[in-house]
């Protein structure tokens, strides 16, 4: 390689590995000060559990309805989680008054978008998983296929968490954000929910990997253009 390209890759490969070091020190920070303080963390196991614990109770104890029941309010409760968390990860910004000290620091901001989706994503995996398990004793769910659960875990809440965290930061400084991010956040993740729980129901009642994979698929494609688009156009919003 000759001198002139090694010179014009050099700052490149800093800067990547710059944001890459923002990102990860942005989201460990705000995973240590959650896991410090825990409100938030307790207020969400609480809205599942007692999102979980009503529906089963509702729908009685006959394990097929239960069975059948099972991916829709599992996907409901992640979902709220996952709002939960992302309105509560940018609102410690605003009152702590340290969202303009992230907006002032040198270089594009997609590494603040990224930060905060890798702290809700460290939360929402380990709690997805509680959910599952809790979904799996309450509606009698199998969860012999675990691994392929556990992927449609990650690629649902990715997809859902990357247009969250979109719109919280959009929000951050807006009275009555905890309203309007629903409303604005559910129109858009409605095809994300939709797919996973079809991936899931698809799992649990032991359907061929084969026909599970289309709808994994889909959510991967999700996730690809609302995380890119997401990235792409936080710098511009929050700017704005």
């Amino acid at each position: 390689m000759r001198p002139s390209l090694r010179a014009a890759q050099a700052p490149r490969k800093g800067a990547a590995l710059t944001g890459l070091r923002r990102v990860l020190v942005l989201a460990l920070r705000d995973l240590r000060l959650e896991v410090r303080d825990r409100a938030g963390l307790l207020s969400v196991l609480a809205f599942f559990t007692v999102m979980l614990f009503i529906m089963a109770l509702a729908l009685g104890p006959e394990e097929g309805p239960l069975r059948r029941a099972a991916p829709g309010v599992l996907w409901v409760a992640l979902a709220f989680a996952s709002t939960l968390l992302s309105t509560r990860a940018f609102a410690l910004e605003v009152e702590d008054a340290t969202l303009d000290d992230l907006l002032l620091t040198p270089g594009s901001k997609e590494w603040i978008y990224l930060g905060k989706l890798l702290f809700q994503m460290l939360l929402l995996l380990p709690l997805g998983l509680l959910a599952l398990f809790m979904a799996g004793g309450l509606f009698y769910l199998p969860l012999e296929r675990g691994l392929p659960l556990g992927l449609t875990l990650a690629l649902g809440m990715l997809g859902y968490a990357s247009v969250a965290t979109f719109y919280a930061g959009l929000l951050a400084r807006l009275r009555g954000r905890e309203v309007l991010l629903p409303l604005l956040l559910f129109s858009l993740v409605v095809p994300v929910v939709l797919a996973a729980v079809r991936a899931t129901t698809g799992l649990v009642e032991g359907l061929p990997l084969e026909e599970v994979a289309s709808w994994w698929q889909l959510l991967l494609v999700f996730d690809v253009v609302y995380l890119t688009a997401s990235a792409l156009l936080f710098p511009v919003v929050m700017e704005g």
